[in-house]
């Protein structure tokens, strides 16, 4: 029978990681110790000692590594405490024997197993072989850098997980190698079996290093090839959240991660990524991207579901009247949610009737109110809105409630270089003009009313079609041009405004030839020339 060495599993290549950083990580847990040391091993691994006792006399430097020298042999027979075997590779004339008791019971003849040379007798013709250890001799044989096996997870210490391989050999973990990524509770893998990459190898030491994080970025590599050529734009696939950051979500796909934008998670406002999916949630995305060979992948998750906007002009007409809620204010305006997914902007400019400085003057986040539908473009997806249009136009009938020359009061809410504003009522401002604040020269607006006064004017000209209205307060010390109380109040049919409606009556042309009553010449009515003495 020829000598035959079990192969050794073929060596997967690792991927480039930063090996420093795994030396120091082991360096740092466990020193210089080996394997058996830190964890307890009470049993080396026999090594031939004839070879052992030549490289001493040699006075060499100790290999490297431990020798196992194993044979693999027939049970020849069983005599007493005693099994002859009849090894390969050996002279014939010497004969194996190995001790009963290492068997856990009696083997049966012609059977053939793997043994490790103990010492060899050529007086006696033996080779004393052991049966103890064999197992774990071929394993080590076996053990490769960059070789993947199976290892059971025995216990954690400070730095990592203490495993048992094949062949009863002990090996370490660090932390680091456990993953892909951080891993906070380590006892979860204890009496677990996992798969693993030989990173490091010490026979001397006793020592192998494992790493699951090399075999499952093998196993991610191969996935990721394969997913590459599969993966297309618009293709509908699960995946799995791994990660969260403030602009969005990178998700797992099976060996390639894509990212889920925040503008890609909903067509709702949202704050941040949170609100939508958390790390190791399972999820269902669409394929919008794949650029630069698969190293930018990018994904949506709200085109997954109908867009609201697309059957938006089914729903919704200019001029409709409909109630959304307030989910943001800007300087220039208020956005207002009318369903998820559907946002319109209220202009500063269409809250009130009145002069505003900011929405949050009359509108509060949350505020759920009725609006007006101004403007709509599907193509961009915008909305306009009007609050003020909702409670109707105040100008609309201003000709009917006011007039010129009516006595009004008003409050000034802003004051210029060329004059004041007041507000007559909520909507309708009037202009009161530098030169109309009083009846002398007047240098500064301020000077005569300021912002917030609540003052007594005559309209003295007022333009609803152009939403104008003109104010004097120096027109409330000048008399009417007719007469009348300056001092009126009232509306259209007050006596000033009726008195100011009269058509103005044009003065009488005297007749220049008209005479005295007491002659024809005039001059008090005396004709001297017929006076008779």
């Amino acid at each position: 029978m020829s000598d035959t060495t079990p192969p050794k599993p073929k060596a997967e290549s690792i991927p480039p990681l930063d090996n420093t950083d795994v030396e120091q990580e082991v360096a740092n847990t466990i020193g210089d110790l080996s394997m058996q040391q830190i964890m307890d091993e009470t049993q080396a691994v026999s090594v031939n000692p004839t070879d052992t006792a030549g490289e001493q006399a040699k006075g060499s430097q100790p290999p490297t590594h431990i020798d196992f020298e194993t044979r693999r042999g027939r049970i020849a027979k069983i005599t007493g405490d005693d099994v002859f075997v009849t090894l390969t590779g050996i002279d014939s004339k010497l004969q194996g024997l190995v001790p009963l008791k290492q068997f856990e019971r009696p083997p049966r003849i012609d059977s053939i197993m793997d043994f490790v040379v103990e010492r060899l007798d050529e007086k006696e013709g033996l080779v004393h072989l052991s049966r103890e250890g064999a197992v774990g001799a071929i394993a080590w044989q076996q053990l490769a850098r960059g070789s993947n096996i199976e290892a059971r997870v025995t216990s954690t210490n400070k730095g990592g997980l203490e495993l048992e391989i094949a062949g009863g050999i002990r090996a370490f973990m660090p932390a680091s190698q456990i993953d892909l990524h951080h891993v906070e509770d380590l006892k979860q893998f204890i009496s677990q079996k996992i798969q693993a990459t030989v990173r490091e190898i010490d026979r001397r030491g006793k020592r192998v290093i494992l790493s699951r994080r090399d075999y499952l970025e093998i196993q991610r590599n191969r996935k990721r090839d394969k997913l590459l050529k599969d993966l297309t734009v618009g293709q509908t696939r699960q995946g799995t959240v791994t990660r969260i950051t403030d602009f969005g979500a990178f998700v797992d796909l099976g060996g390639l991660d894509g990212l889920l934008h925040i503008s890609d998670m909903s067509y709702s406002r949202i704050e941040k990524p949170q609100d939508i999916v958390k790390s190791g949630q399972q999820i269902t995305i669409k394929v919008l991207a794949v650029e630069e060979e698969g190293k930018r992948i990018r994904l949506g998750l709200k085109q997954t579901a109908p867009d609201p906007w697309q059957s938006l002009d089914a729903r919704l007409q200019v001029g409709d009247q409909v109630t959304g809620r307030i989910v943001r204010l800007e300087n220039f305006g208020a956005f207002v949610e009318l369903e998820p997914g559907v946002d319109g902007l209220l202009p500063v400019s269409e809250i009130s009737w009145k002069r505003i400085g900011h929405p949050n003057q009359i509108c509060k986040e949350g505020e759920v109110l009725k609006v007006s539908v101004r403007q709509i473009d599907i193509e961009q997806r915008r909305l306009s809105l009007s609050l003020k249009q909702v409670h109707g136009d105040p100008w609309q009938d201003a000709g009917q409630k006011y007039a010129v020359n009516q006595v009004v009061e008003g409050k000034v809410v802003q004051t210029t270089v060329f004059g004041a504003f007041v507000e007559l009522e909520n909507g309708i401002e009037a202009l009161a003009h530098i030169s109309q604040l009083a009846n002398s020269r007047v240098e500064s607006v301020e000077a005569v009313v300021k912002a917030g006064d609540t003052r007594r004017f005559r309209i003295i000209g007022i333009e609803p079609q152009d939403r104008k209205i003109s104010l004097s307060i120096r027109a409330l010390t000048e008399p009417l041009p007719s007469g009348g109380d300056h001092g009126s109040t009232d509306g259209p049919n007050s006596a000033d405004s009726q008195e100011a409606s009269k058509p103005k009556q044009k003065p009488q042309k005297r007749d220049h030839n008209l005479k005295g009553g007491m002659g024809e010449h005039g001059g008090m009515g005396m004709g001297l020339g017929n006076l008779k003495l």
